[in-house]
């Protein structure tokens, strides 16, 4: 792997984007869409569709191009990593049109772990490829507080910038790296972080406003640079990870077979709650011994529910030979319903599988109950009848 990104600066091109530059001098229509978490969503701005980085780099390009006509498309969910980013590419970021560039931000919200990551975003680049060959795509690693020591001591920014930039550099896709220029001012002695941020990992408006100049710099040369062929649909190199999540969607919870226990709730909506707003559908449970099951065709399935103070725990049995426990309450839970995915498995044989979700008698002390509330199912791969 080449170095992360040329000392000085903050920003690395590669190929550009290109396709969008042109339409953009050109004054005709694009169409842009963020995909993040809770920093693309705006936590920590004062007014996230005013304050927020995103904000302030759409207000940006409105002023720069008033020639253009601009659709933005909001795709941040705040509290998710790229794993449930790679499942819900084609329902949220795709759903309505197709952009001509996608910011793609989870730096500050994957868990270090180089596989899940590596998996999620060269799946979103190949999806996002397959459904738009033309479209550009542009990586965005954003600052957390627990990064500045490691910073110090490797001269790199923290994991998950690492991961990211891998899949960066084998699909030569641009990337802006503001982690490692607030890391380098904060060394300097010319930045703190509580200039930035009330939190270790939100920015205030000040930082938001920051990574809205670093944006700004990003685009500026990228405009002056040298597009390639106008016409030249991006080519798809080999994967980096053959179980990537490239074919990865969101299937309703109505898809599973009830086999005993479940029922569907239409307007759910709990009274703590944080990164969503209430009502919800979902796929409910309450008792011990509740049976669901998915048919799909695929390499990985799994569900996206809203974990909270009343969660349970579950066993999987997936074709009929793998059982595991699967723990679903985590320190969050005991404040608050969020969402929440997990996988059950993202490494099976290619071909038909049948996913059986139990809801067990175990749960955590912590818990109040022993409730699942699923949102969606997870699939690398499409639903089968």
């Amino acid at each position: 792997m080449s170095s992360i990104i040329e000392y000085g600066t903050h920003y690395s091109l590669r190929e550009g984007i290109g396709r969008t530059v042109r339409k953009l001098k050109s004054g005709g229509s694009v169409t842009i869409a963020f995909m993040g978490g809770s920093v693309t969503a705006g936590h920590g701005a004062s007014d996230p569709e005013q304050t927020s980085y995103r904000a302030r780099l759409i207000q940006y390009l409105t002023d720069s191009f008033k020639q253009t006509a601009f659709r933005f498309i909001h795709a941040a969910v705040g509290g998710t990593d790229s794993v449930y980013g790679a499942y819900r590419l084609q329902g949220h970021v795709f759903r309505t049109c197709v952009p001509d560039l996608l910011f793609v931000e989870f730096a500050a919200s994957d868990n270090g772990r180089r596989q899940p990551s590596l998996r999620a975003m060269e799946g979103i680049v190949r999806h996002a490829r397959t459904l738009n060959p033309h479209m550009d795509i542009c990586f965005i690693y954003t600052a957390k507080q627990s990064g500045y020591p490691y910073f110090l001591k490797m001269g790199r920014p923290h994991v998950n910038v690492c991961n990211h930039e891998e899949v960066a550099e084998h699909y030569r896709l641009p990337s802006v790296d503001m982690a490692t220029e607030i890391y380098r001012r904060m060394a300097s002695g010319s930045l703190t972080w509580d200039m930035i941020s009330g939190d270790g990992v939100h920015p205030n408006n000040a930082g938001h406003l920051l990574y809205a100049q670093l944006l700004k710099a990003f685009m500026s040369a990228a405009l002056e640079a040298v597009p390639g062929p106008e016409n030249a649909a991006a080519v798809l190199p080999s994967r980096i990870d053959s179980f990537c999540y490239d074919q990865g969607m969101l299937v309703s919870s109505l898809a599973a077979e009830k086999v005993k226990g479940f029922r569907y709730v239409t307007g759910w909506s709990p009274e703590k709650i944080c990164d969503w707003k209430p009502p919800v559908d979902i796929l409910q449970a309450n008792a011990p011994g509740a049976v669901l099951r998915i048919h799909f065709t695929g390499t990985a399935v799994g569900m996206a529910l809203m974990a909270g103070m009343d969660t349970g725990e579950i066993v999987v049995r997936i074709d009929g030979k793998l059982s595991k426990a699967v723990p679903l309450f985590d320190a969050q839970c005991r404040k608050c319903y969020r969402p929440k995915t997990v996988l059950f498995a993202d490494d099976l044989p290619p071909g038909d599988h049948v996913a059986e979700v139990e809801l067990s008698v175990l749960k955590r002390e912590d818990s109040i109950g022993r409730a699942l509330h699923i949102l969606y199912f997870l699939i690398n791969g499409q639903l089968r009848a």
